[in-house]
């Protein structure tokens, strides 16, 4: 669990996945709408939703939760690691279509990491969740098309 909160601190996977995938000439402009979903998700996370609504940790909140990670400045609502995790699984999904096997397991444990760390709340979770899903449908362009054969 710690771990995969780790490589989910601050979108590191995804942005290390983008910069390794952005070596293909072909796969370059979907290594681009990663790294956009990935940092359109944190701003209106970290930047926008979370000072909004200013939710305290449970570890601030009750003193029998202990934080088995380091404890985050920010508040909350919602888990960044969780929108992150979806709007990169989504991203990642589309870029390489036959990886989704690995994306989204992938974000589901980072999500329920942070759950598991003590450092959010199950709400905070669910929000990032859908966050990360609208953010990534909004930056990708809804759903995506197959090309007939």
């Amino acid at each position: 669990m710690l771990f995969s909160s780790a490589i989910g601190s601050a979108g590191f996977i995804w942005w290390i996945t983008a910069l390794i995938t952005g070596i293909f000439t072909d796969k370059r402009a979907a290594a681009f709408r990663m790294i956009l979903a990935v940092a359109f998700t944190y701003a209106v996370s970290d930047l926008v939703l979370k000072p909004a609504f200013d939710r305290p940790r449970p570890y601030d909140r009750d003193t029998t939760v202990t934080a088995l990670d380091s404890k985050p400045d920010t508040s909350a609502f919602p888990s960044g690691h969780a929108a992150m995790a979806v709007a990169g699984a989504i991203a990642g999904s589309r870029m390489i279509p036959y990886s989704a096997w690995f994306w989204w397991p992938l974000a589901a444990v980072m999500a329920v990491s942070r759950v598991y760390l003590g450092v959010h709340w199950p709400s905070d979770v669910v929000a990032g969740l859908l966050l990360g899903l609208a953010t990534a449908w909004f930056v990708l362009g809804g759903r995506q098309r197959v090309a007939n054969s």
